[in-house]
């Protein structure tokens, strides 16, 4: 019998293993029966591992992601550390449960938090949903409210809670705080995204570093992200559309090759890329065909 970490290890680049120091502590994707997920085809876990753990045991990671940070607009300059399943332990926005980020990559001069995805779709804000009593902490407008669960008045509930991102909101999306606005612009899809960007803020601000956010995804028209790219992470009509930068997998790949010396590993890469891509699309049409009758 197959154990868990040989299933995820099958599904996982060869190259990427050793960036994994300690299999049994390591911060795995797990389900609600606490089961690791990274042996399933559509992992957003494992593709992530994948990418950028090749990229975090090359040795070609400095020119790697120097030309990123080029990319994306924040300053060249190594060495670059990789950590994956990075965890904010400084708690520089406040959150009781601190933003864990599927890589952050810090160079001398410049970070990157980098958000992995795959089939799936971006975050919702939890505040909106309905508890088992029907109640709702958040209306799901920024304006003036009280929260039923905490008895709080505060224009976000988040807000209310001590939760530091409208302190960096305001600069990077260019919205007033003390205005309101029906929807919150952040109640949808783009909550996730405003996480990342306002955190990758708060981390160049403690570590005197430029810093981006980075949206990494499979570029594949059955997957959301892919989709949402093409309209744009965020409202349009908001300011900060650079807050976080959009960077398919295989464009991060086709870098490798350009600035790589290793060109066979980075096409070995390509290929184990573009086959997971391809086999989780194909599984994924089969479910669509299944549930529409087809």
């Amino acid at each position: 019998m197959i154990s868990d970490f040989e299933a995820v290890r099958e599904n996982l680049f060869p190259a990427s293993h050793g960036a994994i120091e300690d299999w049994s502590k390591f911060r795995w994707h797990r389900d609600r029966t606490n089961q690791i997920q990274a042996y399933k085809a559509h992992s957003s876990q494992a593709i992530a591992i994948d990418v950028f753990g090749t990229l975090k045991m090359s040795r070609d990671r400095d020119r790697i992601f120097d030309a990123i940070a080029e990319c994306v607009g924040v300053a060249r300059g190594g060495p670059w550390a990789v950590i994956l399943e990075w965890t904010d332990t400084d708690r520089l926005l406040g959150e009781p449960r601190p933003t864990q980020v599927d890589a952050l990559a810090v160079g001398s001069a410049a970070a990157l938090v980098i958000e992995c995805k795959f089939t799936e779709p971006a975050g919702q804000c939890s505040q909106t949903a309905a508890s088992r009593s029907g109640e709702r902490q958040c209306s799901g407008n920024y304006q003036d409210q009280i929260n039923p669960g905490n008895g709080v008045r505060s224009r976000c509930a988040l807000t209310g809670k001590r939760i530091r991102y409208w302190e960096y909101i305001p600069k990077i999306f260019e919205l007033d705080p003390g205005a309101d606005y029906t929807p919150c612009p952040f109640k949808g899809d783009a909550y996730q995204w405003m996480r990342n960007a306002v955190l990758a803020a708060a981390i160049g601000k403690h570590r005197n570093l430029q810093a981006a956010a980075l949206a990494a995804f499979a570029d594949h028209p059955s997957f959301p992200t892919a989709r949402k790219v093409k309209r744009g992470l965020v409202d349009p009509s908001l300011a900060g559309q650079g807050a976080i930068t959009p960077i398919s997998y295989q464009q991060i790949i086709a870098i490798a090759c350009h600035v790589g010396r290793d060109r066979a590993l980075w096409n070995e890469l390509s290929a184990w890329i573009d086959h997971k891509i391809a086999r989780a699309a194909s599984r994924k049409l089969d479910f669509q065909e299944v549930r529409n009758g087809c």
